[in-house]
């Protein structure tokens, strides 16, 4: 039985939503100063996240890329929401290759982390907008 793409979107949609909660459910523990379960939780986050993307993020964006929907605005803001996808990963192996002392610090870690958080959100949000406008606009 073939899962329609509406159905798909929806589960990736929800799938998003947990992660950001388990990503503020790490914050939460590194402020607490429970920095070994914060980076294992933000990990399994970003894993999952690569995963959303290369099963059904990708694979939407190349269909929407070949037949663009007469959806104003709609091209560049995907362009733009995979772009940040793509820069948060980038982000996660450069600080994860800081902590393991294979790159040397450029900036503060923490300002780095905060600067992943607000994109994840900003990526989230452009998301959201993108699904309200294909399946309910």
């Amino acid at each position: 039985m073939a899962i329609d793409i509406r159905t798909l979107a929806i589960v990736d949609l929800l799938v998003q939503l947990a992660l950001i909660g388990f990503v503020f459910g790490a914050v939460y523990l590194a402020r607490r100063g429970r920095v070994i379960r914060h980076c294992t939780i933000v990990r399994g986050a970003i894993i999952a996240q690569i995963i959303s993307i290369l099963a059904i993020m990708l694979p939407s964006l190349l269909g929407y890329v070949e037949n663009v929907p007469p959806i104003p605005f709609l091209y560049p803001e995907l362009l733009t929401h995979h772009i940040l996808g793509l820069v948060l990963i980038g982000i996660f192996v450069y600080i994860n290759l800081e902590v393991g002392r294979v790159v040397r610090p450029l900036v503060k870690r923490k300002s780095v982390m905060r600067l992943a958080l607000g994109i994840w959100l900003v990526a989230l949000a452009l998301g959201i907008n993108i699904f309200l406008t294909i399946y309910y606009a």
